[in-house]
């Protein structure tokens, strides 16, 4: 009886990572059909796709070797600027001063208060980047 239990479980194992690699070759098999399955058709999926496939192609006169090659990515996928907080945040904090100017009760109140401190960690943050001029 036990003979036949140990049979019938190992039988089991060898059908379960049967179908677990059947599973796992078709997941990859489409992943190397569509890059970016997740994504809507679209000239912006289609360009990146391209760029890609032609700094990835050693035989492109575009090809990047791997040692040079630089992205970031957010939890989405999507590029984002490499600063010590997001884009948004930025702008807020930005827009707090024309916010009081127009407003002035705003000064004394938080957080426009904070934000617009002398020893309010954003400016030695913002002061440290590297300026930028318009191209």
């Amino acid at each position: 009886m036990r003979a036949a239990c140990a049979s019938a479980v190992r039988q089991h194992r060898a059908v379960s990572v049967g179908i677990l690699a059947l599973f796992l070759t078709a997941i990859i098999s489409h992943a190397q059909i569509d890059p970016l399955a997740s994504w809507n058709e679209g000239a912006a999926k289609q360009r990146i796709v391209d760029f890609v496939r032609a700094t990835t192609d050693k035989a492109s006169p575009h090809f990047v070797p791997p040692e040079a090659r630089i992205a970031t990515f957010d939890q989405d996928g999507t590029l984002w600027v490499e600063h010590p907080i997001y884009t948004q945040v930025v702008y807020c904090l930005d827009r707090v001063p024309a916010v009081v100017a127009k407003k002035p009760e705003l000064k004394n109140v938080e957080p426009f208060k904070t934000v617009l401190s002398p020893n309010f960690r954003w400016r030695t943050w913002k002061r440290s980047w590297p300026q930028h001029s318009p191209a």
